[in-house]
């Protein structure tokens, strides 16, 4: 077949090498110049694992990653607010901290390998379908194809939803994060997250080579105050916050070398339509709070790949995928926003409530195996 993919990310690649792999022709649509890595750190949680291990480049990635034994939360008074080992699933069972650049250049590495074609500077906006074919329109109008079908994996702000005259339903949350990588020799081996109400938020997940990604919550709309209030100052509260901070901070000069990023929750009934599908993010972005992101958009590549391999036709394929991801994906969804106001919220009586009931939920033997099944993305529905 010859398939189009829009965006050269996480899911976009994956999926564009196992369909080349499998024979057919593939073309990436990448609007930005170049593709190069960048981002922050990822948790690589068993359910990404097991993709990658398929994919061939596990053992690279772990190889210059840190495993992960579990994760951490504390309150600003130091009392701890949860702790889960994965080690209690077993022995075979722990995540990795990796850098999210370097998951995509070996993604993209795996793309060259297998004669994936990369158009970058080509922002897919719409397409046509003739009923045969279609062809994919660029932001300059310009037609691209004929193709059998399009992949979309342009992330949460896909416009092709609304190409494809699919209804979705968008929240864009209040809250946002900064991002940034850096050097941090305290923290080892577990997700370490200090809390303060609903409102303040630091964490720093190792990724391997001395460093940590280092993340701060905060409202979307008080970025431009944090400014204006000065680099010194913002490194001064969330040192007193959060103490193993201080040496990655003082490896930042200026908030152009952080990332701001906000969070958005979008629900679609269907994730396809007539010669075009939806993977990973532009299917079923959510906020990052439950780490799951890149990992069910690792799995949504190897499903859909899967469901062409096994049908032959794109309809077929596409009815597949979603059958069996939907359960899962939206189970991930909904509780990531049933979450979400416990930790970055205007509630404050929000954090009330957490702090009285989560310290308990792991001391049940059930509860905890299922937190610790979801957290490794391997929990499959509410029941």
């Amino acid at each position: 077949m010859r398939i189009a993919v829009s965006g050269a990310g996480i899911a976009g690649t994956a999926v564009s090498h196992l369909l080349a792999s499998a024979g057919h022709q593939v073309t990436i649509f990448e609007q930005a110049t170049q593709c190069q890595a960048i981002g922050a750190g990822i948790m690589l949680q068993p359910s990404g694992q097991a993709v990658l291990d398929r994919l061939g480049i596990l053992e690279t990635i772990a190889a210059q990653s840190a495993k992960l034994e579990g994760i951490e939360a504390f309150l600003l008074s130091g009392r701890p607010l949860i702790e889960l080992n994965y080690g209690q699933l077993g022995d075979h069972h722990f995540a990795y901290g990796v850098h999210r650049g370097l998951l995509f250049k070996h993604l993209l590495e795996r793309c060259v390998q297998s004669n994936v074609h990369l158009q970058t500077s080509t922002q897919v906006i719409d397409l046509e379908n003739d009923g045969n074919d279609v062809h994919v329109i660029d932001q300059h109008r310009t037609r691209h194809g004929p193709f059998d079908f399009l992949i979309a994996a342009d992330g949460s702000r896909s416009r092709l939803r609304t190409a494809a005259k699919l209804k979705s339903q968008t929240v864009d949350y209040d809250y946002a994060a900064i991002w940034a990588t850096g050097p941090c020799s305290q923290v080892h081996h577990r997700l370490h997250q200090i809390i303060d109400g609903t409102d303040r938020l630091v964490g720093l997940l190792p990724i391997g080579n001395g460093q940590c990604s280092f993340f701060w919550g905060l409202r979307a709309d008080s970025y431009d105050e944090l400014i204006q209030r000065g680099m010194a100052n913002w490194k001064q509260e969330v040192i007193e916050m959060c103490e193993p901070t201080t040496e990655l901070l003082d490896s930042i000069s200026d908030f152009q070398e952080m990332t701001f990023a906000g969070y958005r929750h979008v629900s679609m009934q269907r994730w396809h339509a007539d010669k075009i599908v939806f993977l990973g993010d532009a299917a079923h972005p959510s906020s990052p709070h439950l780490g799951q992101g890149v990992n069910l958009a690792l799995e949504d590549a190897a499903c859909f790949a899967d469901a062409i391999a096994e049908t032959g036709t794109f309809q077929q394929a596409a009815i597949r995928y979603q059958r069996l991801r939907q359960r899962k994906v939206r189970y991930y969804q909904s509780l990531t926003r049933m979450l979400t106001p416990f930790f970055q919220s205007d509630m404050p009586f929000s954090a009330a409530c957490r702090n009285l009931g989560l310290p308990w939920f792991p001391r049940v033997p059930w509860v905890r195996r299922r937190m610790l099944k979801t957290l490794s993305g391997l929990q499959n529905g509410w029941f």
